[in-house]
């Protein structure tokens, strides 16, 4: 019958930022005991063979976290702060489960741990006090992770291997073995300073515990200098994951939260490191370039062409580097694509990956990049997402995942078609396309980014009947879809219009802009027209008109004015508009007539403001006031509007 657990007879308090394998070490050397010998007291798991699995990095689990409290003497919040759980909300950590590793996929390698631990030997000197003096300073648990590669205190990159016998600390003692929380665990005696990689002969020739090498890691050595915008970036990321720190990062032009924002550093620090040396021109000093240089020719074969050949990404499988110098070569590479807009980051992204969208959306990168359990920022996403895309045919006509999250727009707040301002601000004119087919074709995209399924699906949502023209003839989204894509292709800017459409979506991410639910007003007024009375009170405010043999009766101009209206409340075609009243009329006119009656109102009604104080100038003025208010009516109290 296992004995129930008691407490220790001496503990220790944790230090500020002090990782779990670093109290280990502390309060084992304080007991004198081997650091195995104290996790099973505690109430850790550890193998037959006395290693700790490096699962205990991310925290005591669950189910021993009361024994391990009651046996250091620790309240259950200090134990909690012993891991990484406390960073959930702001680093994207893998899911635990028993038996599993901490990380299974290549990008989940990248997010978690560094294959060593690294340390700064001036830290775990201590700072002067009686515990540090005896015992040392704290191995931080930030140092675990890829993303800390320096020590702002101190002002020098993060060591990674011993002075003594130039083996990494705590990294794999084979090529083939998984790394362990502490090596040497039966190990007692030694300093928490000192370095238990090995093995190295045993003088005594017994073989009685595992032998280490044992040199002192707090001995100040020579200094390894950062630079200022890597020092400064390693700053911004410690804010970031302090619990209290900032709640959001500006990230390729988008607000991200910070798990979104390290995603998207550790992505596209694997994406520089994949392909180098084709990020070489955005390293922050030749220094770093260099550390990168022999990093990439340690650990891949060189590709033959990088950024051509989709297949010359699988060499991104391995893990994250281990020199400090590396990392953050490759973080500052990351942040100097994330700290511009979307459509700049899409050229720094052009230039790493193939040219074409096919090959790219194939690359190993692409797959682990969009299956992740860490959603990258929407920022991020608009950069890359028109360079992973085709947009044949084929694709429109087949369905399509959302390729936005975490929005504040969703497909309700897109217009049928985009205004003219937003048009001119984002979209270049396209050669042999109107205007008119590429914001129909905008709205369609921007429906289909944040919805997904078919293009007919979000033509069908933007309530555009499958038929449109004078003619009437059965047209499908996909085809005047394909019509602008191919001839933006064409273009000196062959992603010129994706590039639109990713920088549309950044301003409608913009918590400053203003969103309509147009899909509200849609509903609204799907069968509305204005009334007999409404528009015996207009006209009775107007005087008469003077065109010439107008073709117009009675209803069929109420029946354009109502059109007219509608255009302007739902930003939408005059094709796509009811016509109820022309429904209802008995007996029907032809619809040859009712198309000549309405296109001749129509353009009398459009050329209304060249003629201040005609008819139909002061019928727009009113059919304008009576849109503004409509608009208004709907967006305050959908459903209890009244004309």
């Amino acid at each position: 019958m296992p004995r129930a657990p008691r407490p220790l007879g001496r503990s220790l308090t944790p230090l500020p930022g002090e990782s779990l394998p670093g109290y280990l070490l502390r309060l084992s050397c304080r007991l004198n005991l081997a650091p195995a010998r104290l996790a099973g007291l505690a109430g850790l798991p550890a193998s037959d063979a006395g290693t700790l699995p490096a699962t205990l990095v991310a925290g005591v689990p669950g189910p021993a976290r009361e024994t391990f409290a009651l046996v250091t003497r620790l309240t259950q919040a200090q134990v909690a702060g012993l891991g990484m759980d406390c960073w959930q909300d702001r680093y994207p950590l893998p899911a635990r489960s028993p038996g599993a590793g901490l990380a299974r996929s290549p990008m989940d390698r990248w997010a978690l741990l560094a294959p060593a631990t690294r340390y700064c030997p001036q830290c775990l000197a201590g700072d002067g006090t009686l515990v540090q003096e005896s015992l040392g300073g704290p191995w931080l648990k930030v140092w675990h992770l890829p993303v800390v590669f320096a020590c702002p205190v101190h002002q020098r990159l993060l060591e990674d291997l011993c002075p003594g016998c130039g083996q990494a600390v705590r990294g794999r003692r084979t090529p083939c073995s998984s790394p362990g929380l502490l090596p040497a665990a039966r190990q007692s005696g030694l300093h928490p300073a000192q370095c238990r990689a090995g093995p190295v002969p045993d003088p005594g020739g017994r073989g009685s515990s595992p032998a280490c090498c044992g040199a002192r890691l707090d001995r100040p050595g020579t200094r390894r200098p950062v630079g200022r915008a890597e020092l400064a970036l390693q700053g911004k990321i410690l804010r970031l994951l302090d619990p209290d720190g900032p709640g959001s990062a500006d990230s390729a032009g988008l607000p991200a939260l910070p798990a979104a924002y390290f995603a998207d550093l550790r992505a596209l620090a694997l994406l520089a490191a994949s392909t180098w040396p084709a990020a070489r021109y955005l390293s922050p000093s030749e220094d770093a370039a260099q550390a990168i240089d022999r990093h990439a020719a340690c650990a891949w074969q060189p590709a033959a062409e990088p950024g051509t050949d989709a297949r010359s990404l699988k060499r991104s499988a391995g893990g994250p580097p281990l020199d400090a110098a590396v990392s953050a070569g490759l973080a500052a590479i990351a942040e100097s694509i994330l700290v511009g807009t979307a459509e700049e980051a899409c050229g720094h992204l052009a230039q790493l990956l193939p040219p074409s969208p096919r090959l790219a959306g194939r690359t190993s990168w692409a797959r682990w990049v969009t299956e992740s359990s860490a959603c990258c920022s929407p920022g991020l996403q608009a950069a890359y997402q028109p360079l992973l895309r085709t947009f044949t045919r084929e694709r429109w006509r087949g369905r399509r995942d959302p390729i936005i999250c975490g929005k504040r727009w969703g497909p309700q707040n897109v217009p049928a078609l985009i205004p003219d301002e937003w048009h001119a601000r984002h979209f270049t004119p396209i050669d042999e396309v109107s205007p008119l087919l590429a914001r129909r074709t905008a709205s369609l995209s921007l429906v289909q980014m944040t919805a997904g399924g078919s293009l007919d699906e979000a033509a069908q949502f933007l309530g555009m009947s499958p038929s449109y023209g004078k003619f009437r003839r059965p047209v499908r989204a996909s085809s005047f879809a394909g019509a602008v894509h191919s001839a933006a292709s064409r273009q000196s800017g062959p992603r010129s219009f994706e590039a639109g459409l990713t920088s549309l979506a950044g301003e409608l991410s913009d918590p400053a802009t203003p969103l309509v639910d147009y899909q509200r007003r849609r509903q609204a007024l799907e069968a509305w027209s204005i009334g007999e009375d409404a528009w015996a009170d207009i006209t009775s405010r107007l005087p008469p008109a003077t065109v010439p043999r107008s073709p117009a009766t009675a209803d069929g101009k109420r029946q354009v004015a109502s059109v007219y209206v509608w255009t302007r409340v739902t930003c939408g075609e005059p094709g796509f508009a009811p016509r109820p009243i022309e429904a209802a009329r008995q007996p029907p006119r032809s619809r040859e007539n009712q198309q000549m009656s309405f296109h001749a109102t129509w353009r009398n009604l459009q050329k209304g403001p060249a003629r201040p104080g005609t008819h139909y100038a002061l019928l727009r003025a009113e059919l304008d006031a009576l849109a503004t208010a409509l608009a208004a009516s709907i967006d305050a109290k959908p459903g209890a509007w009244r004309v």
